[in-house]
């Protein structure tokens, strides 16, 4: 039985690399518990523990968002750029997984502690500087942690399987971020401060020690190259930009995550005062969770079969229905209702989380082609960037004013011009993100046969092949990916 198995799970061993075996697979994705967790908590809470407990402006909740991605947009390119570049024993990708541990926890608890003090200078000072060590402890695991799948396997399959595995104790802790926080802090109902604390403690332990699982389970395969001259982090992360896939991932990735970022920020709001029903929070939001989780098989198996671009449109246009009849939903209707069009919009976000994720390894592979390196390291500190950027600059920020621009009053009964305001906002600013990513999907010729192709040829390259003697069909293939003349490929080798 034990031949049996580690036939069914070493396919990926062809060409001389490493077999992935299935707890590879599962150790490799218990690091996206941080990501998945901590993302969703920061993204739903935290903007309304500044307001409602700590008692900030929400346009000054907002501008923190923004002025704190400013250090994202140098550190994550760095981290990208240096990721490529370590040399050590422990790996030049997995050994941030050992240093980050100590951070992870520590600057997670910092982001809950109740500050009490009638200085908005003072509240906006530290929760800034808290949320910069936040950000800058994510980018040093979730970096080189994205670009491993690349690495670890060139077989479209596998990668797709590491991807789901990721994404799978994403949306596991998501569940768990999504019912537990509130019932940490609901247990200290006379000090909902101490509650956030007690909270941010317990998740910091929660997403940090799974990395020692995560670095035992993972290998990087010999990818590493030496730095040419005149090489520096700016060029590279410049030069990416030639990459059509990339280009069409970029859009496909913000679409998708600023319309979940927009989504989970007002669900509280959306329940607590559109609806009037802030008990049906758990019920509510664990519905969604539970099928997102249960979707993403689904999604795995049509992005096989069809491709990631045409799994990301199915799923969006589940989402954008699901948008939609939250139209039908009021302060009378059965939780039974409310609990279903969640599900729905669970169904579509699925796809929305999973298939940017999915994609980025195939990504890197049009790169290889075009640059003759294999840079995963630029690539996945790119999509770190793009997730921070687009959250701190646009989505949070904008919630920050939307709300007080709309009127709106913490804690306070809202008008129903203000209602009216803010739901205008929930159902429309996503559906746009949405409609942009569908019609985005469309150009993004990455297939499983065209990665087939991308494969082998990538393999005659590395050889020592000539560009000249690829197959007419090869050529138009590798060009619809790239967006470049297939003559002016693998530069690194011309």
């Amino acid at each position: 039985m034990e031949t049996k198995k580690a036939k069914v799970n070493t396919h990926s061993g062809a060409n001389g690399e490493r077999p992935v075996l299935m707890r590879n697979v599962i150790g490799y994705g218990i690091g996206d518990i941080y990501g998945g967790g901590a993302f969703l908590i920061v993204g739903m809470l935290f903007m309304f523990f500044l307001t409602e407990i700590v008692g900030m402006k929400p346009a000054l909740a907002g501008l923190m968002f923004g002025v704190g991605k400013i250090w994202d947009g140098i550190s994550d390119p760095l981290m990208g750029y240096l990721s490529d570049r370590t040399k050590s024993k422990f790996g030049r990708r997995r050994v941030y997984f050992l240093w980050g541990i100590i951070p992870i926890g520590l600057t997670f608890a910092m982001l809950w502690v109740p500050i009490n003090s009638d200085s908005q200078v003072l509240l906006f000072g530290y929760y800034l500087f808290a949320y910069i060590l936040l950000d800058a402890a994510l980018t040093m695991v979730m970096t080189p942690y994205s670009a491993l799948p690349a690495e670890m396997s060139s077989d479209f399959r596998i990668r797709n399987r590491l991807s789901s595995s990721r994404l799978i104790f994403s949306g596991l802790s998501a569940l768990v971020a999504a019912l537990v926080p509130a019932m940490i802090i609901g247990a200290f109902p006379e000090n909902p401060g101490r509650g956030h604390l007690v909270m941010g403690i317990v998740f910091g332990l929660v997403f940090a020690l799974p990395w020692i699982i995560v670095y035992l389970s993972t290998w990087e395969n010999n990818t590493q190259r030496e730095p040419e001259a005149g090489d520096n982090f700016i060029r590279e992360f410049v030069t990416i930009s030639r990459n059509k896939s990339f280009r069409i991932h970029f859009v496909m990735y913000v679409m998708a995550y600023t319309a979940m970022d927009v989504l989970m920020a007002l669900f509280t709001y959306y329940l607590t005062y559109y609806l009037g029903r802030p008990g049906l929070y758990s019920v509510a939001m664990g519905t969604l969770m539970v099928v997102q989780l249960a979707m993403m098989p689904v999604y795995t198996y049509i992005a096989n079969r069809k491709g990631q671009a045409f799994a990301y449109g199915v799923g969006l246009s589940v989402w954008a229905i699901g948008m939609f009849l939250t139209r039908g939903l009021n302060a009378d209707s059965p939780a039974l209702a409310v609990a279903a069009v969640c599900g729905v919009i669970g169904m579509g976000t699925s796809a929305g989380v999973l298939m940017p994720y999915a994609i980025l390894p195939f990504v890197i592979d049009v790169d290889e082609l075009i640059t003759g390196e294999q840079r995963s390291g630029v690539y996945a500190g790119a999509m770190t960037l793009m997730r921070k950027l687009v959250q701190g600059l646009f989505a949070l920020p904008a919630i920050g004013f939307m709300l007080q621009g709309i009127g709106f009053a913490a804690g306070k009964t809202q008008s129903p011009e203000v209602l009216a305001r803010f739901f205008a906002f929930f159902i429309g600013v996503p559906g746009v993100l949405i409609v942009i990513g569908i019609f985005t999907a469309t150009r993004f010729r990455i297939t499983p046969r065209s990665h087939a192709v991308l494969r082998v040829e990538l393999e005659r390259l590395r050889a020592g092949g000539a560009l000249a003697d690829a197959p007419a069909a090869t050529v138009a293939l590798c060009e619809s990916m790239s967006g470049q003349p297939f003559a002016t490929c693998w530069k690194r080798h011309q």
